[in-house]
């Protein structure tokens, strides 16, 4: 989930001769092709996207998702009986959600202008598919608040806009070493 209208972009100006220019243009068509887009998509926004949700867990919730909620009394109940802290960590009891969540498999999917990944891929059971949407919206009964363990905003826009920016210029270093 991403909160807000994106707003970022990438503005550049080219100056330079024309071979130059045709360099620049050959580093961001292999930086964007398929092959280039996939390693960006699967090393830096995967892996920022698993340490955001990894924080959330630790912090127990955040800038994304708010500070989750402490649970109710019954669920304290049933979490001491079980064996597990009262209290806390609140969205981990098995510890099955977190490590879903924080070391899930990706996907990425490219295609002509177009890179989307794909996380956590396949939620593996019934069960986890219930924990994660019971997590990101709550249930009426028996009546849970929401507590989203993915999400992002604005600022986390801004810092993958910023990662493909040096992964773009790290792609040129590469083709110039």
């Amino acid at each position: 989930m991403v909160k807000g209208a994106p707003t970022g972009f990438i503005e550049f100006d080219i100056v330079g001769n024309e071979r130059g220019v045709q360099e620049m243009l050959n580093t961001i068509d292999s930086a964007l092709s398929p092959v280039g887009l996939a390693a960006f998509l699967y090393g830096n926004v995967g892996t920022y996207v698993k340490k955001r949700a990894s924080d959330r867990f630790m912090e127990q919730g955040d800038d994304v998702t708010g500070t989750w909620a402490p649970l109710a009394e019954a669920t304290q109940e049933i979490r001491e009986r079980a064996g597990y802290g009262a209290t806390e960590p609140i969205n981990k009891r098995t510890g099955q959600l977190e490590e879903y969540i924080t070391q899930g498999q990706m996907w990425v999917t490219t295609g002509p202008g177009y890179g989307m990944l794909q996380y956590p891929k396949n939620t593996p059971d019934q069960a986890l598919r219930e924990k994660m949407s019971t997590a990101q919206r709550g249930r009426e009964s028996p009546k849970t608040v929401a507590r989203p363990v993915l999400g992002l905003n604005e600022q986390d826009l801004a810092v993958v806009l910023t990662m493909l920016a040096f992964h773009i210029q790290f792609e040129g270093r590469l083709r110039h070493a």
